[in-house]
């Protein structure tokens, strides 16, 4: 006899469920049952310890509705475990029940719903967790690229795909005014602003460039920590500078670093709204 067998039969059908609650770090299961089951539905090797629980589940649907295709385990609200999910987290916990029958001697288990823990509420002696397929996360609407003319991306970070390891010189401050107006010799090498909306780098923390002329470099909003202090101290300080981008295509922009592929910007759009109408 298999799982079909009884499943489809009215008669002799018994079902049970078990109910696993994995965090990736711990693996938590429950069973419907009214005593505790030992089975291995996960193909480790050794039989596993399903506790029994006063858990309960919605009716299960598949429908095109993303809203619908999720379901609510109700727990006592007695259940420790419960009690956790209503503490904020990190962590993703995943959810699979598995649906078998007593009356199969073979004691096969199908998978009957898998997805992910995305809400948690109290009600008056219950709590409900919500479950959704795992497979709507992939429907919903991400983040589109932001229509814009300048470059979305920021530069030496994700979109951008240039490594500041590969730009950056090594450097000395010699005078620093306010904490944010910085003397250093080696950006004298360079044309004006070619460190304008650049990086310095010190101790592993980065300032970003507001204004370059000359050997000054004017950094923008609260300077780097402890920049000051050790300029104050030793009269100079170790830094590494990498040049700027002014998010265009052009010469001061992808052109300059010859990445004109990563160019996130839209230079040529219109400059009528398409979401709007005038009065002609």
């Amino acid at each position: 006899m298999s799982y079909d067998v009884p499943e489809n039969s009215v008669d002799d059908g018994e079902p049970y469920f078990l109910y696993l609650f994995n965090n990736g770090v711990t693996k938590h299961r429950f069973t419907s049952d009214p005593e505790p089951i030992f089975a291995d539905p996960e193909e480790t090797g050794t039989l596993q310890k399903w506790y029994k629980s006063s858990i309960s589940h919605t009716e299960i649907e598949q429908t095109g509705n993303i809203e619908r295709n999720s379901i609510d385990l109700t727990f006592p609200l007695s259940n420790a475990y419960a009690r956790s999910l209503q503490k904020p987290g990190s962590e993703v916990v995943t959810f699979t029940m598995w649906r078998g029958h007593h009356t199969d001697p073979d004691g096969e288990l199908e998978v009957y719903y898998k997805g992910r823990v995305v809400d948690v509420a109290d009600e008056k002696l219950n709590i409900k967790v919500t479950v959704e397929l795992a497979s709507t996360s992939m429907r919903r609407t991400g983040c589109s690229a932001v229509y814009m003319r300048p470059c979305r991306h920021a530069l030496y970070f994700p979109g951008c795909y240039l490594n500041v390891d590969d730009w950056k010189v090594p450097a000395t401050v010699s005078a620093t005014t306010g904490g944010l107006l910085l003397t250093v010799a080696e950006a004298a090498a360079e044309t004006d602003q070619w460190y304008k909306a650049g990086l310095v780098i010190y101790d592993g923390l980065y300032g970003w460039v507001g204004d370059h002329v000359g050997d000054q470099l004017t950094l923008i909003g609260n300077g780097i920590a402890g920049l000051a202090e050790e300029v104050a101290a030793n009269g100079s300080a170790s830094v590494f500078i990498a040049p700027g981008c002014d998010l265009s295509a052009g010469p001061n922009g992808c052109e300059k670093f010859d990445n004109n592929l990563e160019f996130g910007g839209f230079e040529f759009m219109s400059d009528d709204n398409p979401w709007s109408q005038s009065i002609v």
